[in-house]
């Protein structure tokens, strides 16, 4: 065979290939578990990535229709890898879904020109609340071929940062699904210590506010403990504590003092346990004193 004619086969073949990777990506999903028209659509996602990977395997360029097999493989690894995420953010039974576990539980095949995954022994819910977009889009970062797995992912979702403690390696499924709890685990620690920074704040710009409007009833010789007990002994504390501020919306007064909104302070709750509000009665008493000296 003469160079022209090794060209020509070259080319027949590729053309081949593209034809079978066209009619593979364009397969639609069915699942047998019910699923939304959405989330059909995040899996076809995962379905063109996988038929992508599929073309980059040396046996697909000998053999296109091969695609098929290797797609399904690729599919059935994003599926599983959603699943385990899901488990491992929300405490789920390690026990029972195990990835090995998943994989003998999840099949992907063609069926009538769908590409069907059927899944055995997992409950329909956990299947449903396992597939969203930004898991679907991070999945499909991590395999995206060119990319450079969970390197690309940790840059993207970190912006270069990375995480403390995560390690990466093993299976695609295992990496993957590691580095999203890990991930979910840091964003809730931040999150925490924001709104407890943001509740500290509250607070001290809240008792200040009180002692004060205390302190003002103490120079028109109103009893000072009685006056900061009712506050905290009352269950009803909005109530109380409007009466003795103004007639003003208790929130709205928060709201000149803080400059948040309303909508934000609504989120923090101004009831404290016992040993809270022994601290609370205590400051505020301090700082009453503070002012009646500031007064003589």
């Amino acid at each position: 065979m003469d160079e022209r004619q090794e060209k020509i086969k070259q080319e027949r073949i590729k053309q081949i290939v593209q034809e079978f990777a066209l009619k593979a990506a364009n397969m639609d999903i069915k699942t047998n578990l019910a699923l939304t028209k959405h989330q059909l659509d995040l899996l076809k996602k995962i379905h063109v990535l996988a038929v992508n990977r599929a073309l980059s395997v040396p046996e697909v360029s000998k053999d296109p229709r091969k695609i098929s097999y290797y797609a399904n493989k690729e599919l059935k690894i994003g599926v599983v890898s959603l699943l385990m995420t899901h488990v491992l953010i929300n405490h789920l039974s390690s026990a029972k879904y195990t990835e090995e576990f998943l994989f003998e539980n999840i099949m992907v095949y063609t069926e009538d020109s769908f590409k069907y995954i059927k899944l055995e022994n997992i409950e329909e819910k956990i299947f449903k609340n396992a597939i969203y977009d930004e898991i679907v889009f991070d999945f499909i970062i991590y395999r995206t071929p060119g990319n450079r797995g969970i390197k690309s992912l940790s840059d993207e979702k970190t912006f270069s940062q990375g995480l403390k403690n995560f390690y990466k390696g093993m299976s695609p499924v295992s990496e993957f699904s590691r580095f999203e709890r890990k991930y979910f685990e840091e964003k809730q620690a931040k999150k925490k210590n924001s709104i407890e920074s943001a509740q500290t704040a509250f607070r001290n710009s809240f008792v200040q506010k009180v002692a004060e409007a205390v302190a003002k009833q103490l120079l028109e010789k109103q009893d000072a403990t009685e006056i900061a007990k009712q506050l905290f002994v009352n269950k009803d504390y909005q109530k109380e504590i409007e009466k003795i501020i103004s007639d003003m919306p208790l929130f709205e007064q928060i709201e000149k003092i803080e400059n948040k909104t309303s909508r934000e302070l609504a989120t923090i709750d101004i009831k404290q346990n016992k040993n809270n509000q022994e601290d609370d009665l205590v400051q505020i008493m301090s700082q009453i004193r503070a002012i009646e000296q500031k007064e003589k």
